[in-house]
């Protein structure tokens, strides 16, 4: 079966930008009023007497005086001693190349904003937008490009005037105008810093295994941005986790899983196709998912059986609220890396704060939710300030727990008792240079019971130190 490519994972990136106030000067290439124009063009032919053009024209000695004295005085025409009026070699200078018709230059000094990013230096247009780095692969710019980035601005702009021009960021110009021409840079100063967000959607061609990169919108794609996200994504990847993926598969009892991946070490086709629209209904086990949590067509499937729930949940009794969990992965660090992830966050924390509906629960908290976070420690405040400001729509609920390797790999989201929903994230850095994310959801009550238990026996492990991997509340820290 031929596949198109198909997207595996969303990811915001952002790279450094600055505004700029540039003081430049333009040499602006107009057309005369058609009176001097048929002067100049008249004169161009031959030399003339003035009362010979005042008789051309109809002119008065004084009309003809005002139609000749600017040109005198700027020295594009001269008199002969014989009295004539003739062109000097300035004035023909005018009629540039093959012109009929002559043009002036004047200079016009202007003043203007322009956003150029710091890794190429392309220029983004003349306003900064308020986007900034959370929830994002962030890109640097070497510290010399900073400290000299006024002058890296400069020589930008007048290498891409004219592309600026085209873009329609030159203040001041008729947009059918022609193109400009710059006589000089006067001034640059910085005006603020911010960052540049460019919207990525990884792709992944299941027959031929050839993975892409497709910007949304943004900077154009360039050497040194391609570079630099390559170098950043293979640091926060991690290794390759097929065989812990494998282990995960056995114990949750998901052998259609476990199938994809041991036949020839990865069937990306037949994962794809387990997850496609005809699949669905041929799954008794559950809808298989394929691609990251975050996906459009993943959250939908996922948001509408956890509704389903949700409805249900509200008008049952119920002695106490129900455990609602969302585990992050610790096999890489791209998790949470789009604007997608903050809707997700929302949502989940919109489901936490479901309450019941009649009888004697009425009003009463539904879920006792929780999102568990891997950190490498109890201390790791990099990792839960990165935690807080990926997850700020819910950290409420944010909780730690010690990274374990064994669940390393998995995204869980879990109504218990009632669904689970399953993300594998494969990591295969010689194939793909983002997670291989795919899945399943169940409301099978036995392979929902294997993922609770897998969670809560992780969860109840001490770790080195006599500390118990669960570490409790971002919030408000376990006593």
């Amino acid at each position: 079966m031929e596949l198109n490519p198909v997207v595996l994972f969303e990811l915001d990136v952002v790279v450094p930008a600055q505004q700029f106030r540039i003081e430049y000067t333009l040499v602006d290439k107009g057309g005369l009023p058609v009176v001097p124009e048929f002067l100049l063009r008249l004169l161009k032919i031959s030399a003339l007497l003035p009362a010979e053009i005042a008789n051309y024209f109809g002119f008065t000695a004084q009309e003809l005086s005002f139609a000749i004295t600017p040109f005198l005085q700027t020295g594009e025409l001269k008199t002969r001693p014989d009295g004539r009026i003739e062109l000097t070699d300035k004035g023909r200078g005018l009629f540039a190349g093959n012109h009929e018709s002559p043009i002036v230059k004047r200079k016009e000094e202007r003043e203007q904003m322009f956003v150029f990013e710091l890794l190429a230096f392309t220029c983004l247009g003349k306003s900064l937008g308020d986007a900034d780095s959370k929830r994002c692969l962030e890109l640097q710019a070497p510290s010399d490009t900073l400290s000299e980035s006024g002058a890296k601005a400069v020589g930008a702009f007048m290498r891409q005037i004219y592309d600026i021009h085209r873009a329609g960021h030159l203040g001041g110009q008729q947009q059918d105008a022609g193109p400009p021409e710059l006589y000089k840079v006067a001034g640059v100063q910085k005006v603020r810093d911010g960052w540049e967000k460019i919207e990525e959607r990884v792709s992944i061609d299941a027959d031929s295994r050839q993975v892409r990169f497709v910007a949304k919108e943004g900077l154009r794609e360039n050497e040194i941005y391609m570079r630099q996200r390559t170098e950043q994504l293979s640091r926060m990847l991690g290794r390759e986790n097929l065989d812990q993926v494998l282990q995960l598969a056995d114990i949750l009892g998901d052998s259609d899983a476990y199938g994809f991946v041991s036949s020839n070490g990865l069937d990306l086709s037949a994962l794809y196709y387990s997850a496609s629209a005809v699949a669905q209904v041929r799954e008794s086990s559950g809808l298989r998912l394929f691609g990251s949590l975050q996906l459009q067509q993943n959250w939908d499937r996922v948001s509408s059986v956890l509704r389903k729930h949700q409805k249900v949940l509200q008008g049952e009794p119920q002695a106490a609220p129900i455990s609602l969990s969302w585990l992050a992965p610790a096999s890489h660090e791209l998790w949470g890396r789009s604007a997608r992830h903050a809707q997700i966050c929302s949502a989940f924390s919109d489901l936490s704060k479901t309450k019941s509906k009649g009888g004697g629960n009425d009003g009463k908290p539904v879920f006792d939710a929780k999102i568990l976070v891997p950190v490498s420690a109890s201390d790791d405040w990099p990792a839960i300030k990165r935690a807080k400001g990926d997850c700020n729509n819910a950290r409420l609920l944010l909780c730690g727990f010690v990274e374990s390797e064994q669940l390393a790999p998995l995204e869980a989201m879990v109504i218990q008792g009632k669904c689970a929903v399953v993300i594998y994230h494969l990591v295969l850095p010689t194939l793909s240079p983002v997670p291989i994310p795919f899945g399943f959801i169940t409301e099978d009550a036995a392979k929902i019971l294997n993922v609770e238990n897998l969670i809560n026996r992780a969860m109840g492990e001490y770790v080195t130190g006599n500390t118990q991997r669960y570490l409790g509340s971002f919030e408000r820290p376990a006593a």
